[in-house]
């Protein structure tokens, strides 16, 4: 706060007395205050005798008093100048993390000179793509795959990535698969639980996620963006489930047929990630439409050979 200086102002009051009569200068209390530097004039007053004109009065000459400078305060030393700062520059990105259920890690991204970019979040051989917001942010969970886990963004044109590392104990309460597979594929990885059939309550997938809260099994967590190099869905479910089916079912269509569908398989094995290639061989085009059915066997993992 600018320290305020008062200055004090001296008023003087002159009175000229005669015989014959006074004549009075006053200051109006309200109202423009007059000009110092002009000569001040005197004013007959209401009332005088017409004689006061002879002989005239002269007013001597009034000096305008020399307004004296404040002494420096030498505590408070120099006033201070307004500043003008130029505006920021765009912020750093920031990476935030929080525990979450299911072993999972809530994830928040802060790159306000990325909005609505195509970005990577990389942890533990996986590279999972997001959209950033147009304020350049993205908020979402994580299933875990190291307990103390190390999360890095990945942005177009970025100089250096933003970083972040959190433990999570609770790992050891989820059995975790990923599986890694071409945007365009369709290809969707289904958890059949307590020998639930396909399409019903017990058949967990992308179109059927469910979430890390449930209480029902597991859930399905997926990270795919158009113009992104791999899409990836991860399946969790408590460690105590035993029976489960895990299935990848890839439909048959006329990008994909007479083709092999090649991806990978990862997942958390003590306090390493084990990541299996998979390949999956597609029928010709001309034995018509439906899809392909690859049982993965459950935990632990092991891919079967196609």
């Amino acid at each position: 706060m600018r320290p305020i200086h008062k200055i004090a102002m001296v008023c003087t009051t002159f009175v000229l007395a005669a015989a014959t009569g006074h004549v009075m200068q006053t200051a109006a209390p309200e109202g423009p205050r007059a000009d110092p530097s002009q000569p001040v004039t005197a004013a007959v007053m209401p009332g005088a005798r017409g004689h006061l004109a002879a002989p005239a009065l002269s007013l001597p000459r009034l000096t305008v008093p020399v307004m004296r400078r404040p002494a420096a305060e030498a505590a408070l030393g120099p006033l201070p100048q307004d500043i003008e700062t130029a505006p920021g520059a765009c912020a750093a990105p920031q990476l935030q993390a929080a525990l979450a259920p299911g072993a999972s890690v809530r994830l928040t991204v802060l790159a306000p000179c990325h909005p609505g970019a195509l970005a990577e979040i990389r942890h533990a051989g996986l590279r999972l793509p997001v959209r950033l917001s147009e304020d350049g942010g993205w908020s979402g969970l994580v299933p875990a795959f190291a307990e103390q886990a190390l999360f890095q963004l990945g942005l177009p044109g970025a100089t250096a990535a933003a970083t972040v590392t959190l433990a999570v104990p609770t790992l050891p309460t989820v059995n975790r698969i990923a599986v890694i597979l071409p945007p365009a594929s369709g290809a969707e990885l289904h958890g059949y639980e307590y020998g639930a059939a396909p399409g019903s309550i017990g058949d967990v997938s992308a179109a059927a996620p469910r979430d890390a809260e449930t209480r029902l099994g597991g859930w399905i967590t997926s990270f795919g963006q158009p113009g992104a190099a791999q899409a990836v869905q991860i399946y969790s479910a408590p460690a105590a489930m035993a029976d489960l089916r895990l299935v990848l079912e890839a439909p048959v269509t006329p990008e994909s047929c007479g083709k092999d569908l090649q991806g990978a398989v990862l997942r958390p094995v003590g306090t390493r990630t084990e990541q299996v290639p998979l390949s999956l061989a597609m029928p010709d085009c001309g034995d018509g439409e439906g899809a392909v059915m690859m049982p993965l066997p459950g935990f632990p993992l092991a891919v079967a050979a196609n």
